[in-house]
């Protein structure tokens, strides 16, 4: 017996810094372990552990995935237990009486003959990550350039008209009589390895799915934050995911009520219909003026290789800071002791 689970992002490495959007996923939470200790193979250990018992027991779970190591969960939600375990250092401000401390037993230190070289990596790793945030800062700059030359081609009356037939078709005119829950996430985040996200995971098993094409500047996060707005109005709960580049914009809205998913579906998260019962809405063809793409190309291109290579960058500056944190990691004693994580684990489910 296993669990559904489906995977996201609560932090992001954007524009903006490492934006966090925790909170809301906590709703309806009266049990949080916050586990802290041990050495970063412990934790590792201890999260994979922690999971595998709760599939064997056939537990529904939501995985927060770390941006700076999108294969590491920092976080595990147990929506049926009422219950997050997550990663003290991912969860900051998390507080209050309903928290509880788990600690990894026994002291993570490190040699004395290796105390200054993990100094000096926390230091190139802190240095490197401030340093992708400069890149996606100014590649958000050139990312408003391009914006701009369709927002100037845009049928603003097409526009309205055609988000007010898309929200007719997905959201039910009868409200249904509860307030809505809304969660904010990330369907996918900057990464070491490049752009990474769980479109595939989050919208499995959907009846439909609406993949949103278009250029930017094209209306795709404005169309969404609209068909949000008018479910939360009708008391449907909603998740909202919103872009890992530019937290203010929003990518994908899932409403599982009503079945279905619509998403932004350009790079670096492009997808094409696989089923029959996918569709495509594409709003350049729509709102914007026809030859727009041909008119501009060379302008066009030319920004696309300036935003491309901030991007590029950045992730580079990503892979450094992990690189340094996994010589940091190295520098602790390697062997974890796994039968004492297995019993703190098993405390943990037995305390759920």
């Amino acid at each position: 017996m296993s669990g559904n689970v489906i995977r996201y992002f609560t932090r992001g490495n954007t524009a903006k810094g490492l934006y966090s959007l925790l909170d809301t996923n906590l709703q309806g939470i009266q049990q949080v372990f916050l586990v802290d200790g041990g050495t970063p193979a412990e934790k590792k250990a201890c999260f994979q552990q922690l999971i595998d018992l709760m599939l064997a027991k056939g537990m529904d779970m939501e995985l927060l995935h770390c941006p700076g190591d999108p294969d590491q969960v920092e976080g595990i939600i147990a929506i049926e237990k009422s219950a997050a375990i997550l990663m003290k250092q991912a969860a900051p401000a998390v507080s209050g009486p309903h928290v509880q401390y788990v600690k990894i037993p026994g002291r993570a230190d490190i040699p004395a003959d290796k105390r200054q070289k993990v100094l000096q990596l926390a230091e190139q790793a802190e240095e490197a990550r401030q340093n992708a945030y400069t890149c996606f800062q100014q590649a958000l700059v050139v990312h408003d350039e391009w914006e701009a030359i369709y927002i100037k081609q845009l049928d603003k009356s097409r526009a309205n008209e055609l988000s007010n037939e898309i929200i007719a078709q997905l959201i039910p005119s009868a409200a249904v009589g509860k307030k809505a829950t809304v969660k904010h996430r990330f369907l996918g985040a900057a990464t070491p390895k490049g752009a990474v996200d769980f479109v595939g995971n989050l919208t499995d098993g959907l009846a439909k799915r609406y993949f949103i094409k278009g250029r930017a500047g094209t209306g795709k996060s404005t169309v969404l934050k609209k068909i949000a707005s008018a479910a939360e109005e009708k008391g449907y709960d909603i998740e909202i995911y919103h872009c890992g580049f530019d937290p203010a914009s929003v990518d994908m809205v899932i409403i599982r009520e009503l079945g279905f998913a619509i998403f932004d579906s350009t790079a670096p998260h492009e997808y094409f219909p696989e089923k029959a019962t996918d569709s495509i809405i594409d709003l350049y063809q729509e709102i914007i003026k026809a030859g727009t793409d041909e008119k501009y190309a060379a302008e066009i291109q030319e920004i696309a290789g300036r935003y491309k290579a901030f991007m590029s960058r950045g992730t580079a500056y990503l892979a450094e800071s992990k690189r340094c944190k996994e010589e940091m990691a190295a520098c602790y004693p390697q062997a974890a002791d796994l039968q004492t994580i297995n019993r703190l684990c098993n405390e943990i489910i037995a305390r759920l």
